[in-house]
């Protein structure tokens, strides 16, 4: 893969990562915690086949959130995000590779809104942030996907969008502020569409516009997508960027 693309593009397109112990161990926890709400299956289906089955029908937000938060605080989700090839990855990035505080699995399930998010950069919520472990620090995110993903359930990324500047973001509830404005340079020969396998992940700049594919269909995909933010930032080098007189202020006004 051309990790040169994480500054010239803003990412770097779908590559497999070498995490195979990892990723069996929380592909396992997953399908433990979900075994008996997707839809009725031979047990002796591989693994990867059993976290891609359908739900029976659609979970509750109860499950959903008792889900996100047993994944989130999991032995096996810190280990993949400690391992050795997770590591190597942003090692081919950043000279001195340290752990971001924030690193989040995601589960996309039918009808749950919050998880669907509009372009946004990732830098714009690290900027207004007041934990000092996550302000002026140059980071990196790697999507990567447990149980696969199509060009339905992914992500979208903007080509060359990390070059210009932090947008004004504006707030959206139950997410924070996951919303980019006045965006005029994105058209459709600059979106990049994500679609994966198994352990496979994209990697991308702060500054890069992305969002989670809109639902297209009039009924409810019962399918599941299972993904982790990992993100790591580099101790010796600083985000040097522009933004907004408006973000600016909005910067100010949370520091009071």
């Amino acid at each position: 893969m051309d990790y040169e693309n994480f500054f010239k593009l803003g990412f770097v397109n779908e590559f497999n990562v070498e995490i195979n112990k990892e990723i069996t161990l929380l592909q396992q926890k997953i399908y433990d915690l979900t075994k008996n709400i997707i839809i009725d299956h031979d047990t002796n289906l591989n693994l990867i086949e059993k976290i891609k089955l359908p739900f029976k029908e659609i979970p509750s937000e109860k499950i959903w959130s008792e889900l996100m938060n047993e994944i989130n605080s999991s032995n096996e989700l810190k280990n993949l995000i400690n391992s050795k090839g997770i590591y190597s990855v942003f090692k081919n990035i950043f000279k001195n590779p340290e752990i971001f505080e924030i690193c989040t699995f995601r589960a996309r399930i039918p009808n749950q809104k919050r998880v669907i998010y509009n372009w946004h950069q990732d830098e714009g919520t690290w900027f207004l942030s007041k934990n000092k472990k996550i302000n002026n620090k140059f980071s990196a995110t790697m999507w990567l996907s447990i149980n696969g993903s199509n060009y339905n359930n992914s992500i979208q990324l903007v080509k060359g969008s990390h070059n210009g500047k932090l947008f004004n973001h504006s707030y959206v509830d139950g997410q924070g502020y996951f919303k980019a404005e006045n965006l005029n340079i994105i058209n459709n020969s600059n979106i990049y569409n994500v679609k994966t396998s198994p352990s496979q992940a994209v990697l991308f700049h702060p500054l890069t516009l992305h969002r989670s594919v809109p639902n297209a269909q009039d009924k409810p995909d019962m399918y599941p997508r299972y993904s982790v933010d990992i993100r790591y930032y580099d101790k010796s080098s600083k985000l040097d960027y522009k933004t907004t007189l408006l973000f600016k202020l909005k910067k100010l006004i949370k520091k009071l």
